[in-house]
């Protein structure tokens, strides 16, 4: 793994596409200019934050590409050993009930890339459902020992194909719950195998989901 680290750059998740050959790409920053968000929402950097992408070639990715997203977001859940972090399903990270992180792939041709922003102190974030996971400022070389780890896990995990659905699921607090998507609303039960989100609706009907535009109501 090829490693670049900035204090301050445009996109992590270009930079590391574009430098990808054949060794896997890590780009790690302490802000963007022109961060991602998930379905293209604006990113905000908070007070201090890490903001990092993994970029690997598709053949060497040995699990079903639908489980990605729901790999990147337990791999940092893992990195923590004192720190309760749980993921509302697919991937989001959260602690104190606040959104602290959250996890966006993009495919272009052969190449993959998985990145990753973590909020670890925000004093006052601009929107309700942002938090961070402390309440200070932290040393930068945590955020960066944290950022490598992360790495680490989430490549053993998608090359050697060692994913543990349920041990994914024990950290997920979206199971057992009321939750609201496009189409509807109905209850959470189960995550299947290729990733996708068991709803109950509100008709009695079992729909799997796959789009993560969803709403947790309680």
């Amino acid at each position: 793994m090829k490693t670049f680290f900035f204090d301050s750059i445009y996109n992590t998740q270009e930079f590391a596409l574009k430098e990808l050959s054949s060794e896997p790409i890590f780009v790690t920053s302490f802000s963007q200019e022109k961060g991602k968000g998930t379905s293209n929402r604006e990113w905000l950097n908070a007070d201090q934050a890490i903001a990092c992408s993994l970029a690997l070639l598709e053949k060497d990715i040995k699990i079903a590409h639908t489980l990605i997203p729901l790999v990147a977001g337990f791999a940092f859940t893992k990195v923590f050993k004192d720190i309760e972090l749980t993921l509302k399903w697919p991937n989001d990270i959260i602690f104190n009930e606040k959104k602290v992180g959250g996890i966006l792939v993009e495919k272009v041709e052969d190449k993959i890339c998985i990145g990753m922003g973590i909020n670890y102190f925000w004093e006052t974030p601009p929107v309700p459902n942002a938090g961070s996971i402390f309440n200070a400022f932290q040393d930068e070389t945590k955020l960066k020992y944290d950022a490598k780890n992360w790495a680490m896990q989430l490549e053993e995990i998608i090359k050697k194909n060692n994913f543990d659905l349920n041990e994914y699921k024990s950290r997920l607090q979206t199971i057992g719950k009321l939750v609201e998507y496009p189409e509807g609303r109905g209850w959470a039960e189960d995550v299947n195998e290729d990733g996708s989100l068991q709803i109950k609706t509100i008709d009695e009907k079992t729909i799997n989901l796959t789009s993560p535009l969803i709403t947790e109501v309680n």
